[in-house]
């Protein structure tokens, strides 16, 4: 039952964004893959409960948590759309920016949001993993030196 509490965690916490489920998964201690997976289970349930809300839900988001943060990273997703278009966009923005944020801005801004939301869900499963693994052994080596 302990076990299954972890993974809730780590899901729920994937769900807020990728920086934040893996830490907790590391430092509940489970698996790197199964950190990563529930990590991106929770990030791709939650992009899609807002991609297929509907349009007042979205509105009610960008309201309560996003319109200060949306009105700061706008010109920044504007100046990545032209320079890397909506895969490049898609991929690098999840990492950097957190699904959820990406996908609010992307929604506002693209007219094509299925494509946008394809290398979105693509970029969430490989930040997951790919910044889960690369920093496993970094954790692995502050528990040594302290």
């Amino acid at each position: 039952m302990e076990e299954i509490g972890k993974y809730i965690a780590v899901y729920l916490a994937g769900a807020t964004g990728i920086w934040k489920g893996i830490p907790v998964g590391i430092a509940l201690g489970l698996k790197p893959w199964m950190t990563a997976s529930l990590v991106t289970l929770g990030a791709v349930s939650s992009a899609l409960l807002v991609y297929f809300s509907g349009e007042p839900f979205r509105k009610w988001l960008m309201n309560k948590y996003g319109s200060k943060t949306f009105e700061a990273k706008k010109a920044k997703f504007s100046n990545w759309m032209e320079k890397y278009g909506v895969h490049g966009l898609g991929l690098m923005v999840t990492g950097l920016l957190g699904p959820f944020i990406a996908l609010v801005i992307g929604m506002a801004l693209l007219d094509n949001t299925r494509k946008f939301l394809f290398y979105l869900l693509m970029g969430i499963v490989l930040w997951s993993f790919g910044i889960t693994y690369l920093s496993e052994p970094l954790v692995l080596l502050v528990r040594k030196l302290f």
